[in-house]
């Protein structure tokens, strides 16, 4: 985990410098960027919705025999 948390926190700092280059106040920038991870935490949620949906029973033929 700890190698993705510092590829995010990577990413995030080189979004805001990208976005002060551009003039983008430092407010928008962190709103921008909260936005963006909001998003993503919500599509990987749908994702694992639609996983859990795909996901065997967990009683039935499959399990009978241990």
């Amino acid at each position: 985990m700890t190698r993705f948390q510092t590829a995010a926190v990577s990413a995030r700092l080189r979004v805001f410098a990208l976005l002060e280059a551009q003039g983008v106040p430092a407010s928008e920038a962190d709103d921008l960027v909260a936005a963006l991870k909001a998003g993503a935490v919500a599509e990987a949620q749908c994702q694992v919705v639609e996983l859990d949906s795909m996901a065997p029973c967990p009683r039935g033929p499959e399990f009978e025999d241990g």
